[in-house]
């Protein structure tokens, strides 16, 4: 079972919280927001001194922020070199509007930014509010994932969770179902190009509901199966429903040791 902290490089208090969790063996794998960061900083730092104990990857972002590409003619991803909002993207992705030779361009443009402030290349790929899995940008990644040498090939997230174990689970059922529908499609697409990716997927909840994050917690971790397993969580100090994410994984107790890193042997 995999515990992995998302939006590192989003806000310094993300970035603290996410630090104590790591370095108390409490996520075994960070997402860093690399599109955020204009330069390397002691976070970033500090971050990579705990890469021999954590998988440390790259959290695609392709909304509302600045991209690292500039925006050429007719350009389906950004326009003045930003991104669109998060239903503006999806909107496009659903029409068949955004092309993958765009998602492509970004995705690589990012991927080499974070091997220049980490100096290693990132163990896994997983992309803000699953932007990953979006018809366009799934494309794009794949075109990506072939070219790359296998050694530089990172695990690959996908969302997907059968319905029964999210209406067993109970935690945001339908807000779950949409998520993991389109990421059962992309996790056949990833397993027919040989890219590694997760076997299980837990963590989204209703984030207007913290004050129950601990409940929804251990419901995670009590259905969670062993090995690739993977629970997001998005830790933070200032707001509650982070703080709520953040406290809860403090105090988890694991059902057995500490949560593993991914284990490419078990695919």
């Amino acid at each position: 079972m995999m515990i992995c902290a998302d939006d590192f490089g989003l806000a310094p208090d993300v970035d603290e919280a996410v630090l104590r969790l790591a370095a108390e063996g409490k996520v075994s794998a960070v997402s860093v927001m690399v599109a955020l960061l204009a330069e390397p900083t002691p976070a970033l730092a500090a971050l990579a001194h705990l890469h021999d104990r954590l998988d440390i990857g790259l959290h695609l972002v392709l909304t509302d922020e600045p991209g690292l590409t500039p925006s050429e003619r007719n350009d389906s991803l950004h326009r003045n070199g930003r991104f669109p909002s998060f239903g503006n993207l999806l909107g496009r992705s659903l029409t068949a509007r955004l092309r993958a030779a765009d998602a492509h361009r970004e995705i690589a443009a990012q991927f080499d930014w974070f091997k220049h402030l980490f100096d290693f290349t990132p163990d896994f790929l997983d992309g803000h509010r699953h932007v990953q899995q979006f018809f366009g940008v799934r494309r794009g990644l794949l075109d990506f994932m072939r070219a790359l040498p296998a050694a530089e090939r990172p695990y690959v997230r996908n969302a997907h969770e059968p319905l029964a174990a999210i209406f067993r689970r109970g935690v945001a059922p339908l807000k779950c179902c949409g998520i993991s529908l389109p990421g059962a499609a992309f996790r056949r697409l990833l397993l027919a190009q040989g890219v590694a990716t997760n076997d299980g997927f837990a963590g989204i909840c209703d984030y207007r509901d913290w004050k129950n994050y601990p409940v929804a917690l251990q419901g995670f971790l009590r259905h969670a199966r062993s090995g690739n397993y993977l629970i997001m969580a998005h830790p933070g100090l200032r707001e509650d429903w982070r703080r709520a994410e953040f406290e809860g994984l403090l105090a988890a107790k694991w059902p057995s040791g500490e949560p593993s890193r991914f284990r490419r042997a078990t695919l």
